[in-house]
């Protein structure tokens, strides 16, 4: 039976009131072996990130259900993370197509092609409208470049830096018409 999202959050949905009046943004940046996680306030100040790794799910031979049971218990435990901490805007890449450029190794190869995009957003898409909060998914344009440049500046690893890129020109631009 297919049960619209909308209804469905609205009858077992999580109601959290909101403690403070400030607003807070997550960005994730989606990887085939971690979960980078950013949390920023309204005016681009970095409060907190956090990182998952799983290196173990692109191993050859890893189970494809346990790798997809490791990779969204992550994704969950941050989202809890982040709703703990009081953020109301969720922003995510928007992944489209991989690149099907082939490397010359085949091994990276395997893993992009394993890679379970829509899965990771699907389930963040519910776990976040679930929580009562809004999700927001972005074009991930040049921020790898960006972030290489920042990153030894921040401190942070170039993924982070992606993510906390990301989630501060989502800040400067928050519009109603990129949210579910």
């Amino acid at each position: 039976m297919y049960v619209p999202l909308k209804l469905y959050t609205r009858y077992l949905g999580k109601k959290i009131s909101r403690k403070g009046k400030s607003l807070h943004i997550a960005d994730f940046d989606l990887n085939i072996d971690r979960i980078n996680m950013v949390i920023i306030n309204s005016s681009g100040e970095l409060l907190d990130f956090k990182v998952k790794h799983f290196p173990e799910v692109a191993q050859h031979g890893f189970l494809k259900e346990r790798a997809k049971d490791i990779r969204l218990k992550a994704l969950s435990e941050l989202i809890d993370y982040a709703c703990y901490h009081d953020v109301e805007y969720f922003v995510f890449e928007k992944l489209g197509r991989m690149r099907r450029k082939k490397t010359s190794n085949r091994n990276i190869n395997r893993k992009l092609s394993k890679f379970p995009k829509k899965q990771f957003l699907t389930h963040a898409k519910v776990m976040v409208t679930k929580r009562g909060k809004k999700f927001c998914e972005v074009n991930p344009a040049f921020s790898s470049q960006d972030a290489e440049l920042i990153a030894r500046k921040l401190r942070l690893d170039t993924h982070t830096t992606s993510a906390y890129i990301l989630a501060y020109r989502y800040s400067k631009s928050i519009n109603a018409y990129q949210c579910l």
